[in-house]
Parts: C-alpha cells; sequence; structure tokens
C-alpha cells in the first residue's frame, strides 16, 4: 500500500512539474512569433530578427558547464521554483518598454531559463521516475511539448493583433501560474546522489559513448534541412500559396503529438518493446527525405511532414528512455547540459552548411543526399546502441560510486 501511495505521488509531482515546464516552452515560443514579426513590421531587417534565436543560443551556451553542476550539487526541486521566479522577473521587464535593447535582453535571458529549466526537468524525470516507466514519461513529455510549441505559435500569431500591454501581461501571468505548479513541499527523489560525481565522470562516459552522441547530433543537424529548404520547396519549386508552407511546418509537431499519444497505447508499446525498431524508424526517415525531395504536390508536404513528426517521437521515446535509464542520477544534470550543447549547436552549423551548399547544388538534391545518409545510418544504429548498453555497464562496474541507488529500499 505505502508503494502504491509512493507510486501515485511521484506520479502527481510528475505532471506538475512537466506542466510547469511546459508553461514555459509555451511563453517563449509565444515571445519568438511575436517579436520576430514586431522587428521585422518596425525595423524591414532580416538581420535583426535573426538574432532573436541567435540571443536565444547565446544564453545557453554561456550558462551550460555552471547550470549541470548546481543541478548535481543541489536541490533540484528548489532550483526549478528559484528558475520560475527570475522568469517572472524577466518578463516584467518588457513593462518599461519595447525597444530592440530591451526584447534582446529580455530574449537572452528567458532563453536562457527556458533551456535551464529543460535540462532540469529532465535531471527530476531521472530522479522521480521508476526506470521501468521512464518510456511512458518521455512519451509523455514528447507529446505535451508539441502541443505546447503548437499553442505558442498560435498565440503569439494570436497577439500581434492584440495590444503589447495585454501580451507583457499575458507572459507574466503563465509565467506566475508556472511558478505556483513547482510551489510543492514534500518532493523527494527516489535515488541517492554520490556528492562525489564532478565533469571528470561526464566526459568519462561521453569518450566512452561518443559514437551515440556524434549519431545523435547527425540527426538532430540534419533535420534542419527541412526548415532551411521548407519555403523554397512550396515557394520556389512548387510556386504554391504560403498556407501549404505553414501546412508543411505545422505537420511535424503534430505528427509529434499524435505519435506520443498512440505510443502508450499497448499495441503500439508491444510493437516498441524492441531496440531493433529503431533502425527500421530512421530508414523510413531516409525515404521521407527522399520523397519530400521529389514530391511536386504542395499538399503531400504536409502529409511527409506530419509522417516524419510521428516517426521522430517513436525514435526519441526509446533513446531517451534509454539514456536517462543509463546514466547516474548522480551527474544526469551536468551530463544533459553537455549533450544538449552538442546537439542545439549541431542546428545553427548545419543550417549553415545547407545554407552554403545551396549556393553551389540544386536544393531538393541535398534533401534527397541527406535521405540517403539517413538510410545509412540506419545500418548503424543497432551496434551504436549495443555499444552504449555495454559500455554503461562497464562504467557501473568501474565506478560503483556512480550506481544509483534507490533511497526507498
Amino acid at each position: 500500500m505505502l508503494k502504491n501511495n509512493l507510486y501515485e505521488t511521484q506520479w502527481k509531482n510528475y505532471f506538475r512539474y512537466l506542466i510547469s515546464r511546459n508553461i514555459s516552452k509555451y511563453s517563449s515560443t509565444a515571445f519568438y512569433v511575436y517579436f520576430m514579426w514586431e522587428i521585422i513590421y518596425h525595423y524591414h531587417s532580416l538581420f535583426l530578427v535573426s538574432l532573436v534565436p541567435a540571443f536565444s543560443l547565446l544564453g545557453y551556451f554561456i550558462i551550460v558547464l555552471p547550470e549541470g553542476h548546481l543541478m548535481d550539487k543541489y536541490n533540484r526541486f528548489k532550483l526549478f521554483i528559484i528558475i520560475n521566479i527570475f522568469l517572472i522577473i524577466i518578463y516584467s521587464v518588457l513593462t518599461i518598454n519595447k525597444s530592440l535593447l530591451i526584447i534582446y535582453i529580455v530574449d537572452f535571458f528567458s532563453s536562457l531559463i527556458s533551456w535551464v529549466m529543460y535540462d532540469n526537468f529532465h535531471a527530476i524525470t531521472k530522479e522521480i521516475v521508476n526506470k521501468n516507466d521512464m518510456n511512458k514519461a518521455i512519451s509523455i513529455d514528447q507529446s505535451v511539448s508539441g502541443i505546447s510549441e503548437l499553442s505558442g505559435i498560435v498565440s503569439g500569431g494570436i497577439f500581434i493583433f492584440i495590444n503589447y500591454s495585454y501580451f507583457v501581461s499575458f507572459l507574466i501571468i503563465i509565467s506566475i501560474i508556472g511558478l505556483l505548479l513547482s510551489l510543492k513541499y514534500n518532493v523527494k527523489g527516489m535515488y541517492k546522489r554520490n556528492n562525489n560525481a564532478s565533469f571528470k565522470h561526464v566526459f568519462i562516459i561521453i569518450k566512452k559513448i561518443y559514437p551515440f552522441l556524434i549519431f545523435s547530433l547527425i540527426l538532430n543537424g540534419i533535420f534542419v534541412s527541412i526548415d532551411v529548404f521548407s519555403s523554397g520547396l512550396i515557394y520556389i519549386i512548387m510556386k504554391a500559396s504560403p498556407i501549404y508552407y505553414t501546412l508543411f511546418i505545422a505537420g511535424f509537431p503534430v505528427g509529434i503529438i499524435l505519435g506520443g499519444i498512440l505510443s502508450v497505447n499497448k499495441n503500439v508499446k508491444k510493437i516498441n518493446d524492441s531496440m531493433k525498431i529503431v533502425g527500421i524508424y530512421i530508414f523510413l526517415l531516409g525515404i521521407l527525405f527522399i520523397l519530400i525531395a521529389i514530391n511536386r504536390i504542395p499538399i503531400m508536404d504536409f502529409v511527409y511532414s506530419f509522417s516524419m513528426g510521428f516517426t521522430v517521437i517513436l525514435i526519441n521515446i526509446k533513446l531517451m528512455s534509454m539514456v536517462l535509464n543509463g546514466i547516474p542520477n548522480s551527474i544526469t544534470g551536468r551530463f544533459n547540459s553537455v549533450t544538449t550543447l552538442f546537439s542545439a549547436g549541431s542546428s545553427p552549423l548545419m543550417a549553415v552548411v545547407f545554407g552554403f551548399l545551396s549556393g553551389f547544388i540544386y536544393f531538393p538534391y541535398l534533401i534527397a543526399a541527406v535521405g540517403i545518409i539517413t538510410i545509412l545510418m540506419s545500418f548503424m544504429i543497432n551496434n551504436i546502441i549495443k555499444g552504449f548498453k555495454n559500455n554503461m555497464e562497464k562504467i557501473n562496474d568501474l565506478y560503483p560510486e556512480l550506481k544509483d541507488e534507490n533511497i526507498t529500499n
């Protein structure tokens, strides 16, 4: 009975932190949509618009190592509360005025806070969710994340037509709601943490599992090709209406939402039980890239984009749950911060690469090449996953002090 009560309590805690974290994601997405339009409308400069995502990544690059250390050394639940308080303060700065300087300052700090909250949430997930339930937790996380992103896009677009002060008030109010959800009493982790763990242990693990990390970096990076070339495919190649561009972009998160919801279905869970299914999913992604490259029917790009989102969520659930279960709780924060830095950094890097290559190569050929590379990667993933698991077992043997020890035992 005591075990059942603990199980129920931990899931309630998980959902509170999940909603609070996604309120942050929702508000930051609405912020980007609203202010990128405001900047292009008032200043007519794509360069000034491009500084919004640039500042958002810059903040994370600066804070990445210290935040990982804080998560592993101090109480993650209290840190979550402090992060939410800072977010309210930062959005309150927008009440001063809406000068370009203020927008960039708020962008820098709010995105920094959002990144830290993202890493801290996954560290908390590791701490309060049973290993057997990690797939379920990740699938719920991915679905809710897709919903919050779509909602943020819609809300930001709607507020463009509404008074500026209402938008700022809205950001502050929903951030206060996020704070209230994180104000929980008596939240306890399921695993003990070794305070002697350090970044040395993180880099030892990274050295052992670098093929998996490189694979993840490449897989994350190649998806930016769709972001870079989507408008060109619709406008230049198909000469179609902007509504098809919107559908193309929206298809991916819609696929993620539906895939996340269906992933908890018993029949889908049976199919996903084996890690070998990941290779099949990645192979299908490669085929979808090639279909997008050769397609000349605008509405079909929505279908392919939706299918990609649906497939990606199933891959993410398997790989993220494997990583969260495999990485010791004592270094989860530091490990997440370092690896997220690589995955986050791969997108702007690959965007520049694809943009440069498009000056020399017909860009549908580049998308087809991405598809071929993805298909080749699908034949390697099973060995990479096997290597990850074997190396994590060796690390647990070599460094028993890092091994997760259940507090409830």
